[in-house]
């Protein structure tokens, strides 16, 4: 029932119905461990499946891509039987899952406080570290820290086509340059030639 409130309050592409059925696909699977692992998870990488065998590809990419570096990795066995949608085993893996989550929620809390305890110095207060300024979560902390990343990362990725589309237009406008002037020769011998 704790398993069914989690999975009520995380945004899925599609209606939920049953855990076992709209977990099959990797789909699901994938956009949860997004929420929480935003740069481990690529969701174009697990496009709808209907066979078992397309389920199970969607599978296998996220249990190498995700689960495998979590420290969650799955036999194949396992990844055939969620793919089929048999009962009791996506339950187990979100048990899982939920547990290690909650385990670094708690973690973080822990270090939140621990990084807020004051020091006392020659009758000067210091922080250990520097003190939080928010109003946020630890997970919204994390969370929006992981997007800043993200955002970083798409950035630099777009920065570096541009610099790549400048380069190709310059070389675009070199070729035009010296076709024009292979047109303009071109012209010039015809008029030549017609006196």
């Amino acid at each position: 029932e704790e398993l069914l409130e989690w999975l009520n309050d995380i945004e899925f592409s599609r209606p939920k119905k049953v855990i076992t059925r709209d977990f099959a696909d990797g789909i699901f699977m994938a956009e949860l461990l997004k929420k929480y692992y935003p740069r481990m998870v690529e969701l174009h990488n697990y496009p709808p499946a209907n066979s078992i065998s397309n389920k199970l590809k969607n599978w296998q990419v996220l249990n190498n891509k995700v689960l495998v570096p979590l420290g969650l990795g799955q036999s194949e066995r396992f990844l055939k039987d969620v793919a089929s949608g048999i009962r009791g085993s996506v339950e187990h893996l979100l048990c899982l899952i939920k547990d290690r989550i909650d385990d670094e929620k708690k973690k973080e809390e822990r270090e939140m406080e621990q990084g807020t305890e004051y020091t006392y110095t020659e009758e000067v207060i210091y922080f250990e570290d520097e003190p939080f300024k928010s109003t946020a979560s630890p997970a919204e902390f994390k969370s929006m820290k992981t997007l800043v990343a993200s955002k970083e990362e798409e950035i630099e990725a777009l920065s570096s086509k541009v610099k790549h589309l400048e380069a190709l237009i310059r070389l675009k406008d070199q070729r035009i340059e010296d076709l024009l002037a292979q047109v303009n020769r071109c012209t010039c011998f015809r008029t030549l030639s017609s006196y």
